[in-house]
């Protein structure tokens, strides 16, 4: 059996540079291999550049944070966050009553098919007309292309936040962390909480963790009332990127009678 030499190998230094990619000083080289089957070959090597191992710890920092978020997406589905009714959402169940519904009908379908995953919608108007059934349908749509998406009520929002304070389960920096992370957050009913000076701060901290993140809002308030609502520096927050769909008409949840 042939021994493999521990002497230390012959080397050429070819060239020194700064590599783009990790900003390291890297000495190109050849050395010659002093033992084994291809004993006396030359080979070429870089040495200093860390660019595998930075590659190596962000493939691993993006799978840690994707169990993360797999792991937070579980405990949300294991809590419903959707009223009963709206389980059942799907644009083919939607049936718009007017032409602004019918209008919003298609946006919300164009929104899906160009998802891009910055830009926001604003849906606003009356009572029961079927924003959230359209925002939960989005939802859905996406999910099958394989993003990752949370619907839930400002209410509820805010008492999972508070839940967090007196549990054993997530952690109020959890709970936001995925708030941050998904690809698509729907924030529901703002303007159905009961309005605190708590309440109003820990939402332009989700807004502002938003910036940049496809987010839709959906409100039965004005723009004015929004505006007094959350206040003028929330409601900036909100409007970045943001397209305004009306939805006004009859009571969706009453057409029947």
């Amino acid at each position: 059996m042939e021994q493999i030499s521990l002497m230390k190998p012959k080397e050429r230094l070819i060239i020194t540079y700064d590599c783009e990619g990790c900003g390291r000083t890297v000495q190109k080289k050849q050395m010659q291999l002093t033992g084994g089957p291809d004993k006396g070959e030359w080979i070429t090597v870089n040495v200093g550049c860390k660019c595998e191992d930075i590659r190596l710890a962000d493939q691993e920092k993006k799978r840690a944070e994707r169990l993360k978020t797999q792991k937070m997406l579980k405990y949300f589905n294991n809590h419903s966050l959707l009223n009963r009714p709206l389980q059942k959402a799907t644009f083919e169940n939607y049936e718009p009553t007017t032409n602004q519904l019918q209008e919003a009908k298609q946006k919300a379908i164009d929104y899906v098919d160009n998802f891009t995953g910055k830009e926001n919608l604003l849906f606003s108007g009356s009572y029961g007309t079927g924003k959230s059934h359209l925002s939960v349908s989005i939802t859905k749509e996406l999910m099958k292309k394989g993003y990752t998406s949370v619907f839930i009520s400002v209410p509820k929002l805010l008492t999972k936040i508070k839940d967090t304070y007196n549990n054993d389960g997530p952690t109020e920096d959890e709970l936001l962390g995925i708030m941050s992370r998904v690809d698509l957050l729907v924030i529901d009913d703002i303007g159905a909480e009961h309005k605190t000076a708590w309440s109003t701060p820990k939402l332009f901290e989700i807004f502002d963790e938003r910036s940049g993140k496809a987010t839709i809002f959906t409100t039965n308030l004005n723009s004015e009332q929004l505006t007094e609502w959350v206040g003028e520096r929330n409601f900036s927050r909100m409007m970045e990127d943001t397209k305004p769909i009306k939805m006004n008409g009859r009571d969706y949840r009453r057409k029947e009678f």
